[in-house]
């Protein structure tokens, strides 16, 4: 049965009045009974058509499975009128196959006729409510098994010769890329990489590859659809077989990789964290936890600083242990900074004299955490005393590749840390491409400031959050054990980790509100910077307005609370000196923080008043911000009492 027989004009005015007057009904002020009443009317006058539009839609469909040997795996259309679980007519006419029995939740190719055109796409399920009436829990089950088949198709993109496929339908053969089923208006991209990061900030049910057809070019004499139908077929045949093949097999060897992660999930699995570690006996200050996370939200590089023994390893592997990524599984890895390390080559690797490649450790972790089967895991890299050599040396390679993240295919990667040519000579042979940091690696770093370490430079700081140490509760003591027994630790996927945003254009059009309102504070705390030269760029302003935008969306901390400790992170460690514009600019960052007012001349020659205070218990809450300020009155002193500060004095 030939599809062509659907290209009359009866079929599009007859779809055109039913959207109609199903508009007309849902806009009215009818009980839901009466609406029903109607629908049910408005199906039954146009019983005899749709019936008769369906069969032709059907049969179509099952010569198409017939001619590619189909059948085992997928099933024949399902008619948009009347839908098969209620009597509610649809505004068009959907047929076609599916990779899986639940169309609803699996990869479809299908055309859908509409009062004014026709879509021929590639796309995803809808995942709606077409499989009837099922428990949260058997629809979580197919929602999931559906991501593992977007993430497929993602994987897939990457590879240039699938990527080629595509770029052929869009090139010549007039497809576009479409986020959104059944649209009103013929629209979509051509950008490839720019529609892959859009489903992957909000993935993409009914998300896909279309041609549009216009109902006059349909009608045109003669124009033959089942020719273009099975010639687009043919060409994306390459990628329809890759995802059945592959799709059901990889479920089964590595299980669902990554659930759908609300904003909401995220403070429960934050809260499971404290937990967690409040139970292996060890305490953090408020906030501490939720801090860490949305430092590593923002960018995968922390530097964790304090005296010794205040428990900054500790922290790093708890926090990791507690969402899955233990040493066992290696998903966990100390490395300890040697204070002869003068160049990358103790972390990334070398070439010896014979050719051979000697990967570094931090090779050895990204060559792991960049498998197909581990790109859903975090993998965490804790490098132990990171300032017992200068890391401007032998950090830098690692830091300027930080700087290159993009987006590509749905991931985010960087520039090229070890080619794979290279690699190879090493007996990684398995290796396909170049290797690069993979967003699924975090990295953090633990920092003590003594005679036998070295100071940070700029280009450090302005790369990470500095999260300090330096105050200790000595009367922290560990959580009793309650009859609810111990928790153990859970899994969380790296997109609960993983950066949503590279650029602030990435978040401005949802949150420009907040990102306005942090960078006006900003502002005015540069203009006091900008006395030493130690003003901040769009670097730490983006990173500032990313971790504010992750803290409000999760509701973690109070918009002040957070503000706060990017001052502490982000800019109190920039500050050092002996200079008289050095403690001007610590008393007007201390009335900033307080929100005070003072005389200038007067605290110049004494900030006494300024200080005081912080060395008295209960003050510092008073502050607008208290930890900034008890940090910036410790500084103050510092400078009176020694003629010299710096953030890093302990």
């Amino acid at each position: 049965m030939s599809i062509n027989h659907l290209l009359e004009e009866k079929l599009f005015l007859m779809y055109g009045q039913i959207t109609n007057e199903i508009n007309v009904i849902q806009k009215s002020h009818k009980s839901l009974e009466d609406k029903r009443h109607l629908m049910k009317q408005l199906r039954q006058e146009h019983e005899k058509s749709l019936r008769h539009y369906n069969k032709l839609a059907v049969d179509f469909s099952k010569s198409f499975l017939e001619k590619y040997q189909l059948s085992d795996y997928v099933i024949e259309a399902r008619v948009g009128s009347p839908t098969p679980y209620g009597n509610q007519p649809k505004g068009y006419l959907w047929s076609g196959i599916s990779i899986e029995k639940d169309k609803s939740y699996s990869f479809q190719y299908s055309w859908v006729f509409q009062k004014e055109l026709l879509e021929v796409t590639f796309c995803f399920g809808s995942g709606g409510s077409s499989s009837g009436n099922i428990d949260q829990e058997k629809k979580l089950e197919k929602e999931n098994r559906m991501r593992v088949l977007e993430r497929k198709f993602f994987e897939i993109l990457s590879d240039e010769n699938f990527r080629n496929i595509v770029e052929l339908l869009i090139e010549r053969e007039g497809f576009v890329l479409t986020t959104e089923w059944l649209n009103k208006t013929p629209h979509g991209s051509t950008n490839i990489d720019d529609f892959l990061k859009k489903l992957q900030e909000k993935t993409g049910a009914k998300s896909g590859i279309t041609r549009f057809f216009s109902k006059e070019e349909l009608l045109g004499k003669g124009f033959n659809l089942e020719e273009r139908i099975y010639k687009y077929f043919e060409l994306f045949r390459p990628i329809w077989t890759r995802l059945h093949n592959e799709n059901l097999n990889e479920i089964k060897e590595i299980g669902i990789e990554e659930t759908i992660l609300d904003d909401s999930d995220v403070k429960i699995i934050i809260n499971d964290i404290k937990s967690y570690i409040q139970q292996q006996g060890f305490a953090y200050p408020k906030n501490l936890i939720a801090n860490f996370y949305l430092s590593l939200k923002s960018k995968p590089f922390v530097i964790l600083a304090g005296i010794s023994g205040t428990g900054k390893t500790k922290l790093v592997k708890l926090f990791a242990e507690a969402i899955g990524a233990t040493e066992a599984n290696k998903q966990f890895t100390l490395i300890p900074v040697r204070p002869d390390w003068s160049d990358p080559t103790d972390l990334i690797g070398y070439q010896d004299l014979s050719g051979v490649f000697r990967p570094g450790e931090l090779t050895k972790v990204l060559v792991e955490a960049s498998k197909r089967e581990n790109r859903h895991k975090p993998y965490f890299i804790c490098l132990d005393e990171m300032n017992l050599a200068r890391v401007e040396h032998y950090f830098s390679d690692v830091l300027s590749l930080l700087e290159t993240q993009q987006w590509k295919d749905g991931r985010i990667v960087t520039d090229t840390i070890v080619p794979k040519e290279m690699l190879h000579t090493s007996g990684n042979e398995e290796r396909t491409a170049d290797l690069f940091i993979p967003d699924n690696v975090f990295i953090v770093g633990t920092v003590n400031m003594d005679e036998t370490t070295h100071p940070f430079s700029k280009k450090v700081l302005d790369r990470a959050n500095t999260i300090e140490f330096n105050y200790i509760n000595l009367q922290d003591f560990p959580e009793i054990e309650t009859d609810e027994g111990t928790i153990e630790h859970g899994t969380a996927s790296s997109p609960f980790l993983r950066s949503d945003y590279l650029q602030l254009m990435d978040a401005y059009a949802e949150h420009s509100e907040l990102i306005k309102k942090t960078t006006e504070k900003l502002v005015r705390i540069n203009q006091m910077l900008e006395e030493i030269h130690a003003h901040v760029g769009f670097r730490v302003r983006d990173a500032i307005c990313f971790y504010m935008i992750y803290n409000q969306r999760f509701e973690l901390m109070t918009e002040e609370q957070a503000f706060d400790l990017q001052l502490l992170q982000k800019v109190l460690p920039r500050i050092q000196g002996s200079s008289q514009s050095v403690k001007r600019l610590i008393i007007e960052l201390m009335l900033f923080c307080t929100n005070q007012k003072g005389k200038m001349e007067e605290l110049l020659n004494d900030a006494s008043q300024l200080y005081d205070p912080w060395r008295r218990s209960g003050e510092e809450t008073k502050a607008l911000y208290p930890q900034s300020a008890r940090k910036l009155a410790y500084m103050l002193r510092r400078l009176e009492e020694d003629g010299f500060t710096s953030f890093w004095l302990s």
